[in-house]
């Protein structure tokens, strides 16, 4: 089926009873994905054996900034995992059975794909009942009723085949831009890039951005890592703006069930104006 990586912060505070709601509702899954949690940090040894997970504590870490490195996360998680299918995805994103919905239709269409959605955003300060169908499917509602949508920049998931990646650059994880260029390096590989927004509802739990160098305490704020220091290496490594890639260079998106071209009329829009900033970035040379 599809294996699950990431790698949490430490399991304390607010950041703790987030995580522990995004673990919950993975775990609701059916059937169930198999989860890899990676890294040494607080609470997370005794997270994975909770719920009995697969823990790998051996990360490598930018030798500065102290900050995992997603070739080593990458390269780790395929050597490890069960399944052929591998899903990367933040430890504060509720996912509902829409997503393995999605998911199957996805991995059965497509031999190579890069599939991704943008997230909605939502404040939880608590620990969510997830074990009840009515508790998710209220949340699900209030997702789409409050439609505080991320824009198109990014992704919070990255569902793809193994070995879809031949090399990664030694991106901080976090910092930015690194999602960026998963979804540039795939449409490089010739895989598909599928835009799920429409079927998938990811909900991303609110938090700081304190552990980024640079970005203050309590800021929740996510643009401001991009103006971090170390938002700049990353871009750097990413190969400059040319290279930020976003859902909206999806050259296919799941709506309704169904996969559309976005070379398609009523897609055309959004593929023109994505092609068009992609050109001009290149002839500033950025």
């Amino acid at each position: 089926m599809i294996t699950f990586f990431s790698v949490p912060k430490a399991f304390k505070g607010h950041i703790g009873i987030i995580q522990t709601n995004a673990i919950e509702s993975w775990l609701q899954l059916k059937p169930m994905p198999e989860i890899i949690l990676l890294g040494d940090d607080e609470g997370v040894a005794e997270t994975t054996q909770k719920y009995n997970l697969k823990h790998i504590p051996d990360l490598k870490y930018h030798s500065e900034w102290k900050a995992p490195l997603l070739d080593d996360i990458i390269g780790t998680a395929e050597n490890r995992a069960n399944n052929h299918n591998l899903c990367f995805i933040h430890t504060d994103i509720i996912l509902f059975q829409d997503f393995l919905e999605a998911f199957q239709l996805v991995s059965s269409r497509f031999e190579k794909y890069l599939m991704v959605s943008s997230r909605f955003n939502a404040n939880i300060d608590k620990r969510l009942d997830l074990n009840s169908e009515k508790e998710r499917q209220d949340l699900r509602k209030l997702a789409l009723t409050e439609n505080d949508m991320y824009s198109s920049g990014g992704s919070d998931f990255f569902a793809f085949p193994k070995q879809l990646y031949k090399a990664v650059p030694p991106f901080l994880l976090g910092r930015g831009y690194w999602d960026n260029w998963m979804m540039y390096q795939a449409l490089r590989e010739q895989a598909a890039l599928i835009d799920t927004t429409a079927d998938v509802v990811a909900l991303h739990q609110n938090h700081d951005y304190a552990h980024i160098q640079g970005v203050a305490a309590g800021e929740r704020n996510g643009d401001r890592i991009f103006k971090a220091k170390q938002g700049d290496y990353n871009l750097s490594l990413a190969g400059g703006q040319k290279n930020v890639y976003n859902n909206y260079d999806a050259n296919y998106v799941l709506k309704n069930g169904i996969f559309h071209s976005t070379w398609e009329l009523s897609f055309l829009k959004r593929h023109v104006k994505s092609t068009i900033r992609r050109i001009k970035l290149r002839i500033k040379g950025k």
